[in-house]
């Protein structure tokens, strides 16, 4: 039954609307204020669930503990392993209806996926985030037309279960939304196109690897009708490269997008290239590895608190192994929400040097940056860091024949980037660099990752640890 036939259900949602998306734009004192709020409010209801209430009774705190914003740092952390050993009867409240929710879960790529559910409020309200963003670059969600790229490949995704069969499969009752096209990420770049250039799409959003495959395309003259204002990439590492890439390929600007299954729309880049928190949706702490907040501008864990209730609540979460650090200084734009310096990427594609010292999925591409920059050339189609060993690197580089030698021939530009790569790292290691046919593509992997690492598993978590 379609939630919206509930007048009371409709009367929140539309209060909801009405407040939430243009709150980022109120003083952080205000902000602050709502987001105290919505902490005890959230607590109140995660208490209900055993999970939460385990947790908090050994380590001797309770909601009422918890005043605001500024306590959070009392209640424990909870892991990915938690949600997973809870599942299904101890991470929703005892007698939670679980059929009338969307059970959803994330990708799995570091071992076994996170289980969750989102009831309707709970979805409607983490889209709020991308109204928000919206409204940022202002667009509308009911006139943009806007293609998204998304997993829509087997249920219990979140594009798949939240977007597709629960949000606008409920709007469309009211709405045409003849201004979405929901494409799935694992077809072919030449379908995608395709199927984009009759659709003419303002607004693009995808996986950085599809974004680059399609931009490939359009610059050898395919597609020439797809002319999106604005391109969003999210899921996937955003490096320097592959921005500027991207847009000179579409001519337009390339924004990054932080969300995750389980706590939605975290942050996205403005157009002042303020990369703003949805802080009053999400709470983002920055730790250290004792658990500690980190210092303005200094790397860290990040870990999420969920500031909205209903279905399985994540509250104080450290299951992303996402690296970032804070930015200290304020936006231009007009939101007054937090700011992230930079999003690293995952702990588990981080490269680990002999000397224990980590680089980060965003970080390791800047020397390949630095040299393509050095010889305004765009002949990288792809590239691909694969580390064999602690001391064994390398980089494949997949050609674009139709750039091939322009600005720079090949072999001249694979000597820029070793040596770059060598005064970056620093480290007495064996660094190879060669064009290779094709990048490495996992089996069942929806686009070839950024960085494969063939280290023991053991190895990377005792250097993150």
């Amino acid at each position: 039954m379609n939630p919206f036939f509930n007048p009371i259900f409709t009367a929140k949602i539309l209060k909801h609307y009405l407040t939430d998306v243009k709150r980022a734009w109120k003083s952080k004192e205000e902000i602050k204020r709502y987001q105290d709020k919505a902490l005890k409010k959230t607590l109140k209801y995660a208490y209900k669930v055993p999970l939460y209430r385990r947790k908090y009774k050994e380590a001797g705190v309770y909601p009422d503990d918890i005043k605001g914003i500024d306590d959070l740092h009392k209640l424990p952390l909870i892991t990915k392993e938690d949600l997973i050993r809870g599942f299904p009867d101890d991470i929703v409240p005892v007698g939670y209806k679980r059929e009338k929710a969307f059970l959803v879960g994330t990708s799995g790529s570091s071992g076994r996926p996170v289980m969750m559910y989102k009831d309707y409020e709970y979805i409607f309200i983490e889209a709020l985030g991308g109204v928000r963003q919206l409204k940022a670059y202002g667009m509308s969600w009911k006139k943009t037309k806007i293609t998204n790229i998304g997993d829509f490949s087997v249920p219990k995704t979140a594009d798949e279960e939240c977007l597709k069969k629960g949000l606008l499969k409920s709007l469309s009752a009211f709405f045409s939304l003849n201004n979405y096209q929901n494409l799935y990420t694992g077809e072919e770049a030449k379908n995608l196109i395709k199927k984009m250039e009759k659709f003419q799409p303002e607004l693009l959003i995808g996986y950085t690897s599809v974004l680059m495959g399609i931009a490939t395309l359009k610059k050898k003259g395919l597609g020439e009708k797809i002319n999106p204002k604005y391109v969003i990439s999210s899921g996937e590492v955003l490096d320097s490269y592959s921005r500027n890439y991207i847009q000179e390929a579409f001519n337009a600007r390339v924004f990054n997008l932080y969300a995750t299954t389980e706590g939605g729309t975290i942050a996205f880049e403005c157009l002042e290239n303020g990369f703003h928190i949805n802080n009053d949706f999400v709470h983002v702490e920055i730790l250290d590895k004792e658990g500690e907040p980190v210092n303005e501008g200094e790397f860290g864990s990040i870990v999420i608190t969920r500031l909205y209730p209903g279905g399985t609540p994540i509250i104080r979460y450290t299951g992303l192994n996402d690296i970032a650090s804070f930015e200290g200084n304020g936006c231009n734009c007009g939101m007054h929400t937090p700011l992230l310096k930079s999003l690293e990427g995952r702990k588990k594609d981080a490269i680990v040097m002999p000397s224990g010292k980590i680089f980060p999925p965003a970080t390791i591409p800047m020397p390949l940056a630095e040299a393509a920059n050095k010889y305004g050339t765009y002949q990288i189609k792809r590239f691909q860091i694969v580390q064999h060993a602690l001391d064994k690197l390398e980089i494949r580089i997949e050609i674009d024949e139709e750039e091939r030698n322009k600005g720079v021939d090949v072999e001249t530009l694979l000597k820029e980037i070793e040596k770059n790569y060598k005064e970056f790292l620093k480290e007495d290691i064996d660094i190879e660099v060669k064009e290779a046919k094709e990048v490495e593509k996992p089996e069942g992997a929806t686009s070839p990752p950024l960085i494969i690492s063939k280290l023991d598993r053991k190895i990377v978590e005792e250097a993150l640890l």
